[in-house]
């Protein structure tokens, strides 16, 4: 009986696993080693460009909670389901809400009106309760539908393409008209 040393073995073990691998990126199961696209967080991008560029020197709070937070203990559970706000700016005679959007749709009014409620609530803010709270939608994209619902409720539309417009567009939207 022929034995063959580890080395050999070692070889033919990598041969079976390389040959596996490369039959489950051909058949779409995996992918490539190192295929993994970074995602890119288009919203964060355009606000921190869009709140550099007109709020620099005010107050203004980004990715923040708000709501009230309940007595007692601290409860993890009820601190998944606070709202998130993409910025909150103290302007001199009222207090900003800011959703930012690349491409608006009908959900952020709800979640603006929500967010109007909650910010005099939250522990951060009560001393701003009672000033009046504003609300704007800084969005690249918006189509008159959902324009017009915007400014029936009250709230703002800033229209504000960013330095990565063109590459969003690109990704996103022509992209999806391809498929």
């Amino acid at each position: 009986m022929a034995t063959i040393s580890e080395n050999q073995a070692n070889t033919t073990v990598q041969e079976i696993a390389d040959a596996t691998i490369t039959r489950l990126i051909a058949a779409g199961l995996i992918s490539p080693k190192g295929a993994k696209k970074k995602r890119v967080n288009w919203e964060r991008e355009i606000s921190n460009e869009y709140l550099t560029r007109f709020y620099a020197q005010m107050p203004h709070w980004t990715r923040i909670e708000v709501g009230p937070i309940p007595p007692g203990a601290n409860n993890i559970l009820y601190s998944r389901t606070r709202r998130w706000a993409d910025a909150v700016v103290r302007e001199p005679e009222n207090m900003l809400i800011i959703e930012f959007k690349m491409r608006a749709d009908q959900d952020v009014v709800g979640q603006l009106m929500n967010y109007r409620q909650l910010l005099p609530q939250t522990p951060m803010f009560i001393k701003y309760k009672d000033l009046p709270v504003k609300c704007r939608v800084v969005a690249a994209m918006c189509d008159e539908q959902t324009k017009a619902l915007i400014e029936n409720n009250g709230i703002e539309l800033e229209m504000f393409k960013p330095m990565n417009y063109e590459k969003w567009y690109t990704e996103k939207i022509l992209k999806k008209q391809e498929q």
